[in-house]
């Protein structure tokens, strides 16, 4: 039986080796993905998860519904909140709050990205929906493109220190109500969530450590904009007040 593999990047290729902390806006998306893929190589997952010295590219996407655009009405917005149960393989995130979906890049992505050699956003945005397609029954029509935010990385824990998130965002404008039966979770066995009005995310943000790091950063960043509650005493990461202004205007 094959092993799985999975890709990586060998952690000295990138920021000297000191890789930042949190959730870092990338400036040129394109290139940053072009290198990530140039250097990039698969191994087998098993030794990727007990190499500190290798970065498994993750590419995790926070689903929003409702319009997301300056004159939308936040009361209607929704993010797609996930908690991960005791049955999901990774035993050092059981029960905590997130609100990414995605996961590892497999061989199987660069032929499907592009049949005479990857490009690099297709390359990568073809691993997360290959992810989405298994974690969640999309409707039929799919969902939009999705775009980069940024990078995340926590190395303060086991399972960040081998791995790093590529952060994307995808708006599906269809109302909170409308969107809260589908996408419906595929994966009931280690997952279990749905589409969320922002009230209910800011009542579990009052307790931050429900949510597992990647998912802070990223609140802490603004891309859920203001839940109207912010936990009493919590300090906002650098970075978090460029807000959704300059979130949104990476490049694609």
């Amino acid at each position: 039986m094959a092993r799985e593999q999975v890709f990586v990047v060998d952690r000295a290729a990138f920021f000297g080796g000191d890789w930042p902390h949190g959730f870092q806006p990338i400036d040129a998306p394109r290139a940053f993905l072009q290198r990530a893929l140039q250097l990039g190589r698969y191994v087998d997952r098993e030794e990727a998860e007990r190499t500190p010295a290798w970065k498994q590219w993750i590419p995790y996407c926070v689903l929003r519904c409702g319009d997301w655009g300056p004159d939308g009405d936040p009361a209607e917005r929704g993010v797609l909140a996930v908690q991960r149960t005791k049955g999901g393989g990774e035993a050092r995130l059981h029960q905590s709050w997130t609100i990414g979906m995605g996961g590892h890049v497999e061989p199987a992505d660069a032929a499907a990205s592009h049949p005479t050699g990857p490009d690099a956003v297709a390359f990568f945005e073809r691993a997360l929906e290959r992810e989405l397609s298994e974690e969640l029954a999309l409707p039929a029509a799919g969902l939009p493109r999705p775009r980069l935010l940024g990078m995340i990385n926590d190395d303060t824990t086991s399972v960040g220190e081998v791995h790093a998130g590529l952060a994307y965002c995808l708006d599906w404008n269809v109302p909170l109500g409308a969107a809260a039966a589908e996408p419906a979770i595929r994966e009931v066995s280690k997952l279990r969530g749905s589409f969320r009005h922002l009230a209910d995310l800011a009542e579990l943000w009052h307790t931050p450590e429900q949510f597992e790091s990647w998912s802070r950063f990223l609140i802490e960043a603004g891309v859920l904009g203001d839940m109207g509650a912010t936990p009493p005493g919590h300090a906002t990461r650098a970075g978090a007040e460029s807000g959704l202004d300059s979130l949104d205007s990476a490049e694609p």
